[in-house]
C-alpha cells in the first residue's frame, strides 16, 4: 500500500474549503476505506489558530483533527523542541537528525536562518518569545521542515503539498529520492493513472519520547 504524507497546509485547504480540498478529501476517504496509508505531522510549530493563538496540547490537536473528519489518519512525530512540539508526542533524536532537518529548512527557505536564535538576532526579536506575531514566519518555516523530516524519517512514499516551494527538494542531490506531489497528482497516482513511484530507502527511526520535550536549539 502506498503511503502519502499530507503537508499541514492541507488542513487549511480543508478547513477553508480552498481549491485543493476536494482532492485532499479523496485521499482521506481512501484511507478510511483502507486503500491508502495517509499521515500528517502533529506539531505545535505552525498550528496557529484564528486570533493568533496556537495549540499547546496534543489533545487539542486531536480534537481539531476529529472536527475536520481526520481523526482516523496517522500522526507523525517531529523532533522534540520546547514550545515547538506537543509535550509527550515528539522524537528524541541525535545531532545528525537535527542537521538533516536544518538542511531541509535551508533548502526550502534559503534566505531564512534555520536556527531560531540567529533569526531572532537578525530581526531584533526576543529569543525567549516564540509566540509573538513576528516569530510566526520562522515557526511556519520550521513546521514545513518538520513535516518533510517526519515524512522522510518514517520512510514514507509521497509527500503531498500545495506549497510549490517543496519542489526545490528533489532538485538537490541530498533529496534526490524525494517524491513531491500536489493533491491532484496524488489522487491520480492512487487511481493508478500515473507511473510507478520510486520508493526511497527507509531511514533509521529515532526513539519516540514518552513524556519529554527538548530545549530549543
Amino acid at each position: 500500500m502506498r503511503s502519502f504524507t499530507l503537508e499541514n497546509n492541507c488542513l487549511i485547504n480543508i478547513d477553508e474549503k480552498r481549491s485543493a480540498h476536494g482532492d485532499i478529501r479523496t485521499l482521506i476517504e481512501a484511507a478510511r476505506r483502507g486503500e491508502a496509508d495517509i499521515a500528517i505531522l502533529a506539531s505545535s510549530a505552525y498550528e496557529r489558530q484564528p486570533g493568533g493563538a496556537h495549540l499547546k496540547r496534543f489533545a487539542d490537536f486531536e480534537s481539531r483533527m476529529s472536527a475536520l473528519g481526520l481523526g482516523h489518519i496517522s500522526l507523525l512525530r517531529p523532533i522534540g523542541r520546547h514550545g515547538l512540539s506537543f509535550h509527550g508526542f515528539s522524537i528524541m533524536s541525535d545531532e545528525a537528525a537535527i542537521e538533516r532537518e536544518r538542511l531541509i529548512f535551508r533548502t526550502l527557505f534559503p534566505t531564512t536562518p534555520a536556527r531560531w536564535s540567529d533569526y531572532a538576532v537578525s530581526y531584533g526579536l526576543d529569543k525567549k518569545d516564540l509566540s509573538s506575531a513576528a516569530a510566526w514566519h520562522w515557526r511556519n518555516c520550521l513546521g514545513a521542515a518538520q513535516a518533510f523530516w517526519a515524512h522522510e524519517n518514517g520512510g514514507r512514499h509521497v509527500f503531498v503539498t500545495t506549497n510549490e516551494g517543496f519542489a526545490r527538494l528533489p532538485k538537490k542531490l541530498e533529496f534526490a529520492n524525494a517524491v513531491i506531489m500536489t493533491p491532484t497528482q496524488a489522487v491520480q497516482v492512487l487511481a493508478g493513472d500515473n507511473r510507478r513511484i520510486p520508493v526511497a530507502g527507509l531511514r533509521r527511526q529515532s526513539r519516540p519520547v514518552a513524556n519529554m520535550d527538548f530545549l530549543l536549539r
